[in-house]
């Protein structure tokens, strides 16, 4: 018998009982739905949680700060401490996967605009490097090295101003039109006596997205024009001043750090770790966001076996529905399978028979509920989108994620217990009596 006869002959049995049929693949249908929505949840939270963490910056950066001292057997400083400088830029974009290092230097700054100020942190940073930083822009263009004082400004610090001569002055803050408007620098904490210096005037030419958190806050400038703008300023009003990173301030002969903090740009999400196990045997203190998520995922990955297991329960019971049926169906049709090895048919074939009919039920089963778990899918995340709005705790969109291996597998999975629940009953009915069969009523 070829296996289009057998396959012809396992429909009209299964549509020969249809109220039996429908009741077993019914439940087939709510054990995978129950499964597959139970780990879709668990596969949202990792989303949720990816989502999240993008807003405080990018998965594939590591963080490396200063003044940290090296670590026994380390050979980066012979004085016994780690400087963060171009000769340790260099060392780390050797580390294989490394894409490029860029380094920060913080300078705390005042900014006027007309009558209004701003106390803000301006971070020097070498901008050949800052286009490669991926960073969301909601107004305007990066900076140039070659422009006439360029900055970028942080969506938050461009809203920072405030009016000094106000008697509430950091309530309703005046909204600033920094490309219109003269912004002057003084590159400096620190307070004057009587008259204040003639600061440098800044050219912005863009401002951050608010969406991109990790560089809100602050004024990015070309390193190497605020240390010639810091010098000539130092050098007109005598306010060296050491933490601000005066040239002239500074001893030839003592090495310190250049910059305050780097952050390395990895190839691959798949690379972080690695990279950062290497530059921590190097004794720096690395960080990177994939340390949060790591730990989020074997959370969410306890909590997916925990609701997998519920779902699995559901199946369970929908696997001996099918044992049950397939049972019945031989006991009604004792007298059909003598008839079949009367005639000559192979006692493969009818194991085949019954094994494709429970495979039946299963894929059925198992394709309607994918079906029916999208459906769940999207009400959750529909009602979990109005409850949260467009900036809520999960985002937009996802609290339930169902991607196409999930579909393909639960299919899958569900045609494979209706094999195994078949199969005991397959190999009974092979090993009815034809003659007996035959005399059945």
């Amino acid at each position: 018998m070829n296996s289009f006869d057998l396959a012809l002959m396992g429909i009209k049995n299964l549509l020969r009982r249809k109220a039996r049929t429908i009741l077993t693949v019914l439940g087939v249908i709510i054990g995978t739905a129950s499964i597959v929505v139970m780990v879709s949840l668990g596969l949202g939270m990792n989303k949720a949680f990816e989502q999240q963490l993008e807003e405080y910056g990018s998965l594939t950066m590591i963080d490396i700060y200063a003044n940290q001292y090296r670590m026994e057997g380390s050979s980066s400083a012979s004085d016994g401490q780690l400087y963060l400088d171009d000769e340790t830029i260099a060392t780390i974009e050797a580390i294989d996967n490394v894409d490029f290092v860029i380094g920060f230097k913080r300078f705390e700054s005042k900014i006027y605009a007309g009558k209004y100020e701003n106390y803000t942190s301006l971070k020097a940073v070498d901008f050949d490097k800052l286009s490669l930083m991926g960073i969301k822009l909601s107004e305007g263009t990066l900076p140039t090295k070659e422009g006439n004082n360029e900055v970028l400004f942080g969506f938050y610090a461009k809203q920072n101003f405030y009016d000094p001569n106000s008697r509430n002055p950091y309530q309703n803050p005046p909204v600033v039109d920094i490309f219109n408007t003269k912004i002057e620098m003084l590159p400096t904490s620190q307070y004057y006596d009587g008259k204040r210096p003639r600061g440098f005037i800044l050219t912005p030419t863009g401002i951050t997205s608010e969406q991109d958190y990790t560089y809100s806050w602050d004024v990015f400038m070309d390193y190497d024009n605020y240390v010639k703008l810091k010098t000539d300023f130092d050098r007109k009003n005598k306010t060296a001043d050491q933490n601000n990173g005066s040239k002239g301030s500074r001893s030839s002969k003592t090495k310190e750090n250049k910059y305050d903090e780097m952050k390395v740009s990895v190839n691959n999400i798949k690379n972080v770790q690695e990279v950062q196990d290497q530059i921590k045997e190097m004794g720096y203190e690395a960080y990177s966001l994939t340390d949060a998520l790591e730990n989020q995922k074997q959370t969410s990955g306890l909590i997916q076996a925990i609701l997998g297991g519920i779902g699995a329960v559901s199946l369970f019971v929908a696997a001996i529905g099918i044992t049950n049926t397939m049972v019945m169906s031989i006991y009604e049709r004792t007298k059909e399978i003598g008839v079949m090895k009367v005639i000559g048919a192979q006692l493969k074939d009818i194991k085949r028979l019954f094994l494709f009919e429970a495979a039946m039920i299963g894929l059925f089963g198992g394709i309607l509920g994918i079906g029916i778990s999208y459906g769940i899918s999207a009400i959750i995340n529909s009602i979990l989108s109005g409850m949260n709005g467009e900036s809520g705790y999960y985002g937009p969109a996802l609290l339930s994620d169902i991607p196409i291996w999930l579909s393909l597998s639960g299919m899958g999975f569900s045609t494979l217990i209706g094999l195994i629940a078949g199969y005991y009953p397959a190999v009974r009915a092979t090993k009815l009596s034809a003659l007996e069969a035959i005399r059945t009523e």
